[in-house]
């Protein structure tokens, strides 16, 4: 009998292993033959899913991503009035250590977009996906009651997504001082001023 191979799931395991890779050593000095070792296959396995390192790293993004938007959809439906933008948002924070490989890897991607228009590209598609689900959840809040009215939605969900942002590169730089309460200390900080009073 073959062996059956899920081909989504090593795809997966790859990309996972890029992720190990490239936030021990860096993008650049990261090769096909490191990820390889890391995911225990061959190079020529990786080459059978991948054309080649720009199309595996890209990938390696969408799947931090979309791992990251899924645990935000999946938190929001849990969630009800104030709570509801609290836990999307927190779930985009580097708060334990699966979150913290993700945010190294966003760092890597974010530099990255600078030079390559594929990853700006990628980069400019979860910052409008993000910006857009934050400005619904501010602009029902609003609706609800829960959010004063002269908040403007948008320029409030740019503001979520820069503090954010810097909260997930800061704690790259300084993990001692971001710690995850710290982190939901400024997030919660943050999210009061939008309250009705």
């Amino acid at each position: 009998m073959p062996k059956v191979v899920n081909h989504k799931d090593r795809r997966e395991n790859v990309a996972e292993a890029t992720w190990r890779v490239i936030a021990k050593q860096g993008i650049e000095t990261t090769t096909i033959r490191e990820i390889a070792k890391e995911a225990d296959c061959s190079t020529g396995m990786l080459q059978y899913y991948f054309k080649n390192k720009d199309e595996l790293i890209l990938y390696a993004l969408q799947l931090a991503v979309l791992r990251m938007g899924g645990r935000m959809w999946k938190r929001g439906e849990e969630s009800a009035g104030t709570q509801i933008l609290r836990n999307v948002v927190i779930e985009s924070l580097p708060l334990d250590e699966e979150r913290r490989l993700e945010w190294q890897i966003l760092a890597v991607f974010y530099g990255r977009a600078a030079t390559s228009t594929k990853m700006a590209e990628e980069c400019d598609l979860w910052y409008t996906d993000y910006r857009s689900l934050l400005r619904g959840l501010i602009t029902n809040g609003k609706r609800d009651g829960h959010y004063r009215m002269e908040i403007d939605a948008a320029t409030e969900a740019d503001a979520i997504i820069s503090l954010v942002v810097g909260i997930g590169v800061l704690t790259i730089i300084k993990p001692r001082h971001f710690t995850s309460e710290f982190q939901l200390e400024l997030m919660d900080r943050h999210l009061s001023t939008l309250l009705t009073r």
